[in-house]
């Protein structure tokens, strides 16, 4: 069994490097909607050329519109979704349930790959973006083998991708919102500022890199599965996907072709690990392929590119020039302008340089290049700090540069992706061309020909100059019943008009599709008018709950709530949250004996595979038992709701409704009420609040920054509360946020996120 070998381009020509260096098919991203809002990118202009390219080739482009859409921003969401579906990529990956919406309805030209912002981390996940339309699904990288092979083998023939090289997030991808919170830069919106690269002292202080304390907590080595990606293939994986659109055409190149000749068993010489490791390298982790709870995925110490290891320093010399030297063996070839770095570290880098002069260590004369074997002498600058027995590592290598020269392009090579086929007419007084429905004609006088055998070809040859247009020729039919000669120049002004036409005709089929998807506002469902604001309270099963007054009290259930089933079940009926707006006199923790009326149960947002059955059943249980209003917090739980005939269903925040279009489609799928998400800003509220849902906003919080499978290097962090709870590590602020909900809106305070006390 063959898989798809997936590469980063984070603009054209990384693109073609890709394909060059053995890549089946690339992902890239436009300068709006794309995770990677500060990589390159592409135009229009650049990803049609590329798809020409890849589709000549055999190959596939998919396009990145992996981030969460405001209301305000759909009309340019639409406007770019309408030219995507002309442009003709293999796929777009999204995160935004209304984009997937808009594309099933508006632009079903664009398949549909679930972004692992989506947060498919079991099989009832998987299952239910099939139901919505997805052909593929991104799964989130912490799985493990055995539970990507399970998934694979019941996920009814959906295609699976999955992660294999490069930088990891310490959150679990989707559920991250620091940046969002703390810096104004979402990483929901490809403006991520990486926080968890974030550094500390060892006393737990914000650091600045001074002295040997500092640490970097959150900070994840790069995923690198090696010879372990046959696994994956053997497990049913369809793409195997290299991570890297901010990395250079060089870097995805190399990782390319390491993992090209390991997918097709190629032996001798070729792009190894240390060659990899002089573009760009963190140490590297194989993160749960094989389980968890052995070597941490975390590298505490080290935060960026360190080099292959070639050697470690032997002395540093002065010769009578005054002029420093580092000697030591190395273990690679290197060359002058080689990059060189040290275990010394300044600014919270590795101390580094660029080999100016080198000499063979028995000889004082200079040399270009020295074998790998050589003890060398490097020339360093003055005052360079360095010590014996330091390690040294080779962190540029123009010999691997070298490997990968830059692959060419021209357009008018490739042919547009809309096959025409074409009817051309010559008459007596005029020649007209038709095709797609659209026809051009030019008036003249086209006398008889003298060779009217080389008609067809000289038509052929005309209209085969489509060069860099969208077309490209198909059938020719030409009818020339009298075998009248018509000039080139004629032929080639047809072509010319006929494309406009072609054009023209396109463009508006397209503007009526724009003003088509524009105009669906989908069907708000029945809410009483009238209703008054409600204010609810969200709490973890066990803590504490406030004296007020609740219209409605949510309760999260943990993954392990089995054993406390059989209490939960008597709260339909002796609790005390009776009619609503009536003071709940609980001050203690809650108790069954106290419960008049059933309170709302909340599901968990990441319940892992071979958990996700325990879960279905106890969901059941409780249904049966009288419990009939519940929470989703993803779409898994949301289908496992349905499934088991639930009908009054809340979608919590995590379920990212932004937006007309994806309150439509959760909508669809049975949710009753919406809670806006965090992340929301001013103007969208107002939205929310405006829109016709019934929409619920939070008062208070302690918003979750990280949600994580990984256990942090450290536990103490100055202005965080790290804790774990429900098999996730979550990191939040010790006090919780309040919020400013639209006037009259309903609101909620969330307790379930606060740290233990």
């Amino acid at each position: 069994m063959s898989a798809e070998l997936l590469s980063p381009a984070g603009d054209f020509e990384t693109a073609l490097a890709a394909f060059d260096a053995g890549a089946d098919a690339v992902y890239c991203g436009l300068a709006d909607f794309s995770a990677r809002a500060f990589a390159k990118n592409l135009s229009f202009e650049d990803l049609g050329n590329l798809v020409r390219f890849a589709h000549a080739k055999g190959k596939k482009v998919y396009v990145t519109f992996n981030t969460l859409v405001d209301e305000v921003d759909i009309e340019q969401a639409v406007e770019t979704l309408s030219r995507l579906e002309e442009v003709g990529p293999d796929a777009l990956i999204v995160q935004d349930l209304g984009i997937a919406r808009l594309c099933r309805r508006h632009f079903p030209g664009l398949a549909l790959h679930a972004s692992t912002q989506l947060v498919a981390h079991n099989l009832e996940g998987v299952l239910a973006l099939k139901d919505v339309g997805f052909t593929r699904v991104v799964l989130a990288r912490e799985l493990s083998l055995a539970e990507i092979a399970s998934i694979s083998k019941r996920c009814g023939g959906l295609e699976l991708e999955c992660f294999i090289h490069g930088a990891l997030c310490y959150s679990i991808s989707g559920l991250c919102l620091f940046g969002a919170m703390e810096k104004g830069r979402s990483g929901n919106r490809g403006k991520c500022p990486y926080c968890c690269r974030m550094e500390v002292t060892g006393n737990g202080e914000r650091g600045t890199g001074n002295g040997g304390l500092s640490i970097y907590p959150f900070s994840m080595k790069d995923l690198r599965l090696g010879e372990d990606v046959r696994k994956l293939v053997d497990a049913g994986v369809v793409s195997l996907k290299i991570e890297g659109r901010m990395k250079s055409a060089l870097y995805v190149a190399a990782v390319t072709k390491f993992y090209r000749q390991i997918l097709d068993s190629r032996g001798g010489k070729g792009v190894t690990l240390a060659d990899l490791e002089t573009i760009f390298s963190r140490r590297t982790t194989e993160l749960y392929l094989d389980g968890k709870g052995k070597e941490s995925p975390i590298d505490p110490e080290s935060l960026g590119h360190l080099g292959a290891p070639i050697g470690t320093v032997k002395r540093v010399t002065k010769d009578r020039e005054g002029r420093r030297w580092l000697r030591f063996h190395t273990a690679r070839a290197l060359e002058v302008h080689d990059g060189l770095q040290f275990d010394t570290m300044a600014e919270g880098r590795h101390l580094g340089l660029g080999i100016r002069e080198m000499r063979p260590a028995i000889s004082r004369t200079p040399v270009f290049e020295v074998a790998a074997g050589t003890d060398v002498e490097i020339e360093l600058p003055e005052d360079f700090p360095i010590r014996e027995g330091e390690n040294v590592y080779c962190s540029m290598s123009n010999a691997v540069k070298h490997m990968f020269p830059a692959p060419s392009f021209r357009p008018s090579d490739y042919p547009g992706g809309v096959k025409i086929d074409l009817e051309v007419t010559i008459s007596a007084d005029s020649i007209s061309a038709a095709a797609n429905g659209v026809t051009a004609s030019i008036p003249g006088t086209f006398d008889s020909a003298k060779n009217p055998e080389k008609t067809y070809g000289a038509v052929e040859k005309a209209f085969s100059k489509l060069g860099e247009t969208n077309y490209a020729l198909g059938k020719l039919s030409l009818i020339d019943p009298d075998r009248r000669f018509a000039p080139m120049s004629v032929l080639n002004d047809l072509r010319r008009d006929l494309v406009e036409r072609l054009d023209e005709a396109r463009e508006k089929a397209r503007r009526a599709k724009v003003e088509a998807a524009l105009a669906d506002d989908g069907e708000l469902p029945e809410i009483p008018q009238g209703k008054p604001a409600a204010r609810r309270l969200k709490i973890r099963h066990g803590q504490k709950v406030p004296a007020g007054e609740w219209d409605e009290v949510i309760v999260a259930l943990a993954p392990d709530a089995d054993s406390s089933s059989l209490r939960l079940s008597a709260l339909a009926s002796l609790g005390v949250f009776a009619s609503p707006r009536v003071a709940n006199p609980l001050k203690g923790r809650l108790r069954v004996s106290t419960l008049k009326n059933s309170p709302r149960l909340a599901l968990p947002v990441y319940t892992a595979e071979p958990d996700f059955n325990k879960l279905r059943v106890l969901v059941k249980r409780l249904h049966r038992e009288g419990f009939e209003k519940w929470e989703a917090s993803d779409l898994a739980t949301l289908r496992l709701l349905k499934a088991a005939g639930v009908s009054d269903i809340t979608a919590d925040w995590t379920l990212y409704a932004f937006n007309s279009h994806a309150l439509a489609e959760l909508s669809s799928l049975g949710v009753k009420r919406f809670v806006a998400s965090p992340e929301n800003v001013r103007e969208n509220l107002s939205y929310l609040a405006e829109s016709g849902y019934d929409i619920e906003f939070l008062a208070q919080q302690a918003t979750p920054l990280f949600v994580s499978l990984t256990e942090p290097a450290a536990r103490t962090v100055e202005g965080f509360a790290i804790f774990r709870r429900d098999n996730l590590w979550v990191t939040t602020r010790p006090v919780p946020r309040t919020f400013d909900a639209p006037a009259g809106a309903s609101t909620r305070i969330d307790l379930s996120w606060n740290p233990p006390e």
